[in-house]
């Protein structure tokens, strides 16, 4: 079958968190397609090593930033900017903050989770449409809890649904220029964080992780987990020459878990 051309190919994209998950299996995808890549992590041995996997397949750089510092943010869209000499695709992905609810989170906790969530993609939004020229791209990865909350993420709960707002005013202001602002929100992604939640659940409740999964999936219409490279999928239809008058939504990517009808 022949490939399809998706415009890709030659663009210059950051994508956020990707040492690992969903930012690893979405830079991957990008360099498939024939992009220059900036991958980051605030791990530096993590990234090192998922340069060298990346670097087999195509043009792939790294830099190191911890997304829950804005210094670190800001100095990561300007290198990398350098770096690419240019930018055409942004995406913004972050890990998840500590589960919890609200009688035992503390002020600390709430402050981390704006920090990492909403303040470093605030910064990252706003740097990335400073610097993106006509056909510009940025896609944040979210979560499905900003439509259907979830027990014991009270963080992700509440401050995740921010983005909302955020791409909505963003796809807003910067679509005068061509730019195109859009999200996701995925759903129970078989991450290596995925994993050690299916088996501390299991240890704390005494149970298989295979019952763990079970009682997981059982709300999901197609009954499993979703893949990193599945959520990648629908970032890069996002980013392609096919989405060009997408602009302002969030897209599921959660095997139809959200029972919402809008």
């Amino acid at each position: 079958m022949e490939k399809i051309d998706l415009g890709i190919k030659g663009k210059k994209v950051i994508v956020t968190a990707s040492s690992k998950g969903i930012g690893f299996a979405t830079a991957k995808r990008f360099v498939e397609e024939g992009a220059e890549v900036i991958i980051s992590s605030h791990d530096e041995k993590n990234l090192i090593l998922a340069y060298e996997k990346l670097k087999t397949i195509g043009k792939v750089h790294y830099v190191t930033a911890d997304l829950t510092k804005a210094d670190d943010v800001a100095k990561l869209i300007d290198e990398g900017y350098k770096m690419l000499n240019g930018l055409d695709i942004f995406v913004y992905n972050t890990g998840s903050p500590k589960p919890g609810d609200l009688m035992t989170l503390t002020d600390e906790d709430w402050r981390n989770a704006f920090n990492l969530l909403l303040m470093s993609a605030v910064v990252a939004v706003r740097e990335a449409g400073k610097r993106m020229e006509k056909d510009g791209r940025i896609i944040l990865a979210t979560s499905f809890t900003l439509k259907q909350p979830m027990d014991n993420l009270d963080l992700s709960n509440v401050v995740r649904l921010s983005l909302a707002g955020l791409i909505k005013v963003a796809s807003r202001e910067l679509g005068p220029k061509g730019i195109l602002v859009n999200g996701i929100m995925q759903g129970w992604t078989l991450t290596d964080r995925l994993k050690e939640v299916v088996k501390n659940r299991a240890k704390n409740e005494n149970k298989t992780e295979e019952q763990v999964i079970d009682e997981v999936t059982r709300d999901i219409p197609l009954r499993r987990f979703g893949t990193p490279e599945e959520v990648a999928n629908v970032i890069i239809f996002l980013a392609s020459s096919l989405a060009t008058y997408v602009n302002g939504v969030l897209i599921p990517v959660d095997g139809g878990a959200i029972r919402a009808t809008l």
